[in-house]
């Protein structure tokens, strides 16, 4: 049997995303894992909608906001309800949702690369671009659900998060230190928090998908949410529930 490559992934052949080779990328990755996963935990109850972790990671990268690798979107809806003597009782939520790349378990950016130039480190669970063997073909802008890839408009290249650690592996075996993503630094309010996964989800619980987000079983993102409230009141109304207000992402 043919085995995976030490360093992660293979590519897709000719950049088409077959059932089959998504499954058996998925189940891999499942089943044998990284020596270390990091990921993130996001807070909605202590986030304030700032964008401080938005400023800092186009200062540390040197990118326009418009290529900015984290974003803070907000998420907003509601419902009413009308009695029979015409009051109107009404519900409504909005929270924020600050993004990045998620490092997923199953990268559907991985899947669908053509060239080798996305892949996900085995000792790290981090999914690295090399962006000089990127194509440019944007398979992956088009296939990452939470729209963590770029299309770099300076070269037509791909460009993404690398949590601010181009050689986490280092910290990893011991040679280097933990480095901090510069958008974890920036906040506050501490709203944002980045480690081995296992020990966020001791920490936080395993809640990674709120609204709009997917569902987790779409690429298994490394990603811990600490619920406000008001995630609490779209997932009870979400699902094209008559009077829904507005959505945005």
């Amino acid at each position: 049997m043919k085995q995976r490559p030490s360093d992660g992934l293979s590519p897709a052949k000719n950049g088409q995303l077959s059932y089959s080779h998504l499954a058996v990328t998925i189940g891999t990755l499942l089943t044998e894992g990284a020596s270390v996963q990091y990921g993130f935990h996001f807070d909605a109850l202590r986030c304030t909608g700032c964008e401080d972790c938005v400023e800092a990671c186009c200062a540390q990268h040197g990118i326009p906001r418009s290529l900015s690798f984290r974003s803070v979107e907000s998420y907003e809806g509601g419902t009413w309800e009308e009695s029979e003597d015409g009051a109107t009782t009404t519900m409504l939520f909005t929270y924020f949702l600050s993004l990045s790349c998620n490092e997923c378990s199953a990268p559907l950016c991985v899947a669908v690369c053509p060239t080798g130039a996305l892949r996900k480190d085995a000792r790290t669970g981090l999914v690295s671009l090399d962006e000089s063997v990127c194509s440019g073909c944007g398979n992956c802008v088009e296939e990452c659900p939470y729209g963590a890839p770029k299309i770099n408009p300076d070269d037509g290249r791909a460009m993404k998060c690398d949590a601010c650690n181009g050689s986490m592996s280092s910290a990893v075996s011991g040679v280097g230190p933990l480095v901090v993503p510069s958008c974890v630094e920036a906040c506050s309010e501490h709203a944002l928090e980045f480690g081995d996964i296992v020990r966020l989800r001791a920490l936080y619980g395993s809640v990674a998908s709120v609204p709009p987000l997917p569902p987790v079983e779409v690429a298994h993102p490394n990603l811990v949410l600490t619920m406000a409230p008001a995630m609490l009141d779209s997932l009870r109304w979400e699902g094209g529930r008559e009077g829904l207000l507005e959505r945005r992402l």
